[in-house]
């Protein structure tokens, strides 16, 4: 294509990202596939990410910057979709970085198997750079609007993944589709989501290719405490959507109680009991549905515990974290 329709749009939306974002776009400007444009949305920022874009910008004109007032990922994302010329979308968050063949691995797939969504896998990466490769990647091609369904609600994160990096998405055919600004959390899982009810064609690969990097406390879990509630708005508009899927449902539960479950560890951590309780009620909303269902039968024992003896639970839930100091 040419330099005015580029083969893949990049979006990358950045928030007081200074002391990532360079390393980031660095690792794009690296790529040997060349045919793409870099979008950077800087959504409102109070360092010196708005200054690092415009440097970036002045030095490849592949690269397209805009400032905006503070709206969130989810606004900054659409606003860089609208923007957006190329045949593919790929997203990447200003605190990761990319492989070498990113985009021409992703790119070679997508063209071959004439994909819709084409998924790599990905590594989780220390701020020191020590890299461990996730160990569910996947080799399959996914066809049938059910079968893409099914792979997206398959364990807890699904076959296809519930996030929107190390994926390409085909423009034309989700060219209605925007990231849901009222969601304050799990806006990826939303958009795959929304692009898996009508894609044809979904092709995923297990060479890991994006470098997810982990901070420490990266999740801002004393932010948790206030938009956790909205995890569980997105489990909800699922469930009603696929309520003529028994089996989708129960897998929707296992994700969901799964989450509560993961959300407890962090209310232990930052000494949030009210909260604790309030996630407590929802795994046992669920608890019929994942204990009837093909989840892990450790998630069931936990259920379990979290039904029938929740002060014990919580009391062992608390010893593990305070003594194992453990990262969430």
């Amino acid at each position: 294509m040419s330099a005015e329709y580029p083969e893949i749009s990049i979006i990358v939306p950045a928030y007081n990202a200074e002391p990532y974002l360079p390393e980031c776009l660095k690792s794009v400007i690296r790529q040997s596939f060349i045919d793409w444009e870099l979008i950077i949305a800087d959504d409102g920022s109070e360092d010196k990410t708005g200054m690092i874009c415009d440097r970036f910008a002045s030095e490849d004109c592949r690269i397209r910057v805009t400032h905006t007032a503070r709206q969130g990922v989810s606004a900054a994302r659409n606003a860089c979709i609208d923007m957006a010329r190329g045949k593919y979308l790929a997203f990447i968050d200003a605190d990761d970085r990319v492989e070498d063949g990113f985009l021409s691995e992703l790119y070679s797939h997508a063209e071959k198997d004439n994909a819709d969504i084409t998924q790599c896998s990905f590594f989780f990466t220390n701020e020191k750079g020590d890299k461990t490769p996730d160990p569910n990647g996947v080799d399959k091609i996914f066809r049938g609007k059910n079968v893409i369904i099914d792979a997206h609600f398959r364990g807890s994160q699904g076959d296809i993944r519930v996030s929107v990096w190390a994926k390409l998405f085909r423009r034309k055919v989700f060219s209605d589709i925007r990231f849901n600004t009222d969601l304050r959390i799990y806006e990826d899982a939303f958009y795959v989501y929304e692009c898996c009810k009508i894609a044809e064609t979904v092709s995923c690969f297990s060479k890991p290719l994006y470098d997810y990097v982990q901070h420490e406390r990266s999740a801002t879990h004393s932010r948790l405490v206030e938009i956790c509630p909205d995890y569980f708005i997105m489990f909800n508009m699922q469930k009603s959507e696929m309520s003529d899927s028994v089996l989708i449902r129960k897998r929707i539960a296992a994700r969901e109680a799964e989450t509560a479950l993961w959300l407890m560890r962090i209310m232990v951590r930052e000494g949030k009991n009210n909260e604790l309780w309030s996630l407590r009620k929802k795994a046992v909303e669920v608890t019929r549905d994942v204990h009837f269902s093909h989840a892990p039968f450790l998630i069931k024992l936990k259920l379990a515990g979290v039904s029938l003896m929740p002060r014990l639970y919580f009391a062992m839930l608390r010893k593990k974290v305070t003594s194992d100091n453990e990262k969430i």
